[in-house]
């Protein structure tokens, strides 16, 4: 099975930074997460869809999305930003 490699990482960032649990996760603030030594915009992003994954109770689905999968996913949105924008 593929699994989501960033979310994983992201995951492993978050329990060593103290935030080992579902409602850890779910609790942070975008203050707290950028406060992370060295973060990212990219880990930004998975902090964020881990986090809407732990509060929907998908934190498997989450983690055995490919990337490619997540990547066919952020171009349907590009591509449907670029079809709703007013010139």
């Amino acid at each position: 099975m593929a699994k989501n490699t960033k979310g994983f990482r992201a995951l492993t960032r978050l329990i060593e930074a103290g935030y080992n649990t579902e409602k850890a996760i779910a609790g942070m603030t975008m203050t707290e997460m950028l406060a992370l030594p060295g973060v990212s915009v990219s880990e930004l992003v998975q902090f964020d869809e881990l986090q809407k994954s732990v509060k929907a109770g998908k934190v498997v689905t989450y983690l055995g999305t490919t990337e490619e999968r997540e990547k066919k996913k952020e171009e349907g949105a590009k591509a449907n930003d670029q079809e709703n924008t007013v010139y």
